[in-house]
């Protein structure tokens, strides 16, 4: 067993898990953000390369298996602000699994509302209008509340700014959650760095204009992969699952390309030494950990929970009773 084990950690490739780690960067939804999203093209993509991979390094039994999901394409969101000196800002946002195009630059007027609270609302129109607010999902409400608020009194879309809670590394980090509600109450993100020119801009207007160019799609039943093979061991009936997700958000590296190349890298060091499982193993790479559902209260895990209770149980029978 000692043997086996330093056979295995030499034969552990660091550097071609990093090297396929930052392949699965390639293909993106966002050009600028790199979002690769549940149900897109990027994502189908990429799971082909992963199926690939699996397929170089010799696992077996390699299936792609079909999931019916929402999928979501989240191409860009640029929003341009001029101050009342000229100067012009460009300021890239992040987006949530919700329906809005704007077809190129359009104006739009933006109202800052605290904590988009209906208190706060009181007095105010905001139809046809950009919401700015701001947020703390860890201590106080996710963002679907705010979102379908704004929604609810005709505003064209919200903006969140994460004060606390998430996204706290630096004022120029942007950060995005799931999102559970209707796909048509548009809702992006922006930096606290980002949204405080405006914030500051408001403080001496109700409103201000900007221009804002968004292309974020939303498609009931669509269809993603998830991608896996097995290194077959010596007792039929008893299998260990490793697992991670290959839809990514801001590039992704560390979430989650590491895990999926981490994962494929155990697999391709047991199958050079020739190592035999007592137990099978399954290496299935997930997709859409992230959206994948609207009109919905929950939306985690969509990938993974089809896999358990569409596909498995009910087209495999106990393949993946684990």
């Amino acid at each position: 067993m000692k043997d086996m084990k330093r056979k295995f950690f030499e034969a552990v490739d660091a550097d071609a898990s990093y090297r396929f780690a930052k392949k699965m960067e390639t293909y993106r939804t966002n050009p600028v953000l790199g979002f690769r999203t549940a149900g897109s093209e990027a994502e189908r993509m990429t799971g082909e390369m992963i199926r690939e991979e699996m397929e170089r390094i010799g696992l077996a039994d390699i299936h792609k298996d079909e999931i019916h999901l929402d999928s979501w394409e989240f191409k860009k969101a640029v929003m341009r602000y001029e101050d009342h000196t000229g100067r012009v800002f460009e300021f890239q946002l992040g987006a949530y699994q919700t329906d809005f195009h704007t077809e190129g630059f359009q104006e739009f007027p933006v109202v800052y509302l605290g904590k988009g609270t209906a208190e706060e609302y009181k007095g105010r129109d905001v139809k046809g209008k950009i919401v700015l607010v701001d947020i703390n999902q860890r201590e106080e409400w996710w963002i679907n509340f705010p979102v379908y608020q704004a929604h609810l009194k005709g505003a064209a879309a919200l903006v969140a700014v994460q004060e606390n809670g998430y996204g706290e590394i630096d004022d120029t980090s942007l950060n995005a959650q799931d999102i559970a509600g209707p796909a048509d109450a548009p809702a992006f993100s922006m930096s606290r760095a980002d949204a405080n020119v405006l914030k500051t801009a408001l403080k001496e207007e109700e409103e201000i204009v900007v221009l804002f160019d968004a292309e974020s799609s939303v498609r009931k039943d669509q269809l993603s992969y998830n991608v896996w093979g097995i290194i077959p061991g010596e007792e039929e009936d008893n299998k260990i699952l490793l697992t991670a997700h290959y839809d990514s958000y801001y590039s992704g590296f560390q979430d989650d390309n590491c895990a999926v190349a981490m994962m494929l890298g155990i697999a391709e060091a047991f199958l050079k030494i020739g190592y035999r499982p007592e137990k099978t193993l399954i290496f299935c790479a997930m997709a859409a950990e992230e959206w994948g559902i609207v009109d919905s209260k929950y939306d985690w895990s969509t990938g993974a929970w089809q896999q358990m209770f569409k596909i498995s149980l009910s087209g495999r029978g106990k393949s993946w009773q684990i």
